[in-house]
């Protein structure tokens, strides 16, 4: 029997188990779920609940079930781990205080204390690399700062892109509050410029396969910038087309994933330099 915990935020939205669940541990199925809630095989703070009980202010949910999660491990050795995220879970803690890609890899990797040195969207999936000790994880960090890997998105965006290939600037102005950012023309005081470079990989009925590459790195880029030339990320219901979502039967599937990152990082990490990871888009 396999326990996953999760610890409910101080102040959280008012919900019920069964929904908590569902948003505590996203690489759990909703039918396993739905088992262990009928087999009382839930407890918060030490007590059996049911799927109708309320969430807790600070308690820590158990799930026992038979299941058992694995994140895809694309390559690992000594010092860094690369994984193929799936879409729906955060890279680290969010608002549910539940599963994230850090907590299963290091519960999946007892005794290796890893460290994220980038992250992806709750909603984007895809590959991110960990580094397994300090050195490593400086430098990653050091090499994403410095804009030495070269990192390779696919998404499916809405209409046919025009030009086939080229290359974008705007500025990009986040609102910390509500977490969201806005894409401008013009340059402002708190904009930050962004570059997005983009190649057509094929045409399918009303939508384009792009392949991106990030020339900056800001938070929401390619969904932000996407929708702001006109052209906005599949799925994408906070910054895309709800209407077309609905209409494809995309709703809150975002249709985004990191599918290349090649290593220059150089340092202790030199032995990896030019190494390339690919996956397929699960879309």
């Amino acid at each position: 029997m396999n326990v996953y915990e999760a610890r409910v935020p101080e102040n959280p939205a008012p919900v019920k188990i069964s929904r908590y669940l569902a948003r505590a541990f996203p690489l759990i199925p909703e039918h396993v779920l739905r088992d262990a809630l009928k087999n009382r095989d839930v407890k918060q703070d030490g007590a059996r609940v049911s799927g109708d009980s309320p969430v807790l202010p600070g308690a820590l949910i158990r799930l026992y079930t038979p299941f058992s999660v694995s994140l895809p491990v694309i390559y690992r050795d000594d010092r860094v781990l690369v994984i193929n995220k799936p879409a729906g879970i955060s890279s680290d803690l969010d608002g549910w205080g539940g599963m994230t890609v850090l907590s299963e890899v290091c519960r999946e990797n007892p005794g290796v204390d890893y460290r994220l040195c980038h992250r992806l969207d709750n909603q984007t999936s895809g590959l991110m690399i960990l580094a397994a000790d300090e050195s490593s994880e400086q430098c990653l960090l050091n090499a994403f700062e410095e804009r030495k890997l070269d990192k390779r998105y696919q998404c499916l965006v809405k209409g046919v892109m025009r030009p086939e290939s080229g290359e974008a600037q705007a500025f990009l102005v986040r609102d910390s509050q509500l977490g969201r950012v806005r894409v401008v023309s013009h340059a402002t005081p708190e904009g930050r410029t962004i570059r997005t470079a983009w190649e057509t990989v094929a045409h399918e009925n009303e939508l384009t396969r792009l392949s991106v590459l990030l020339l900056t790195g800001r938070t929401h880029q390619i969904r932000a910038h996407m929708a702001y030339l006109a052209h906005p990320v599949l799925g994408d219901d906070v910054y895309g087309d709800r209407a077309f979502n609905r209409r494809l039967h995309s709703e809150g599937q975002l249709r985004l994933c990191a599918c290349r990152l090649t290593l220059r990082a150089g340092g202790v990490l030199a032995y990896l330099d030019e190494q390339t990871f690919s996956i397929r888009p699960p879309f």
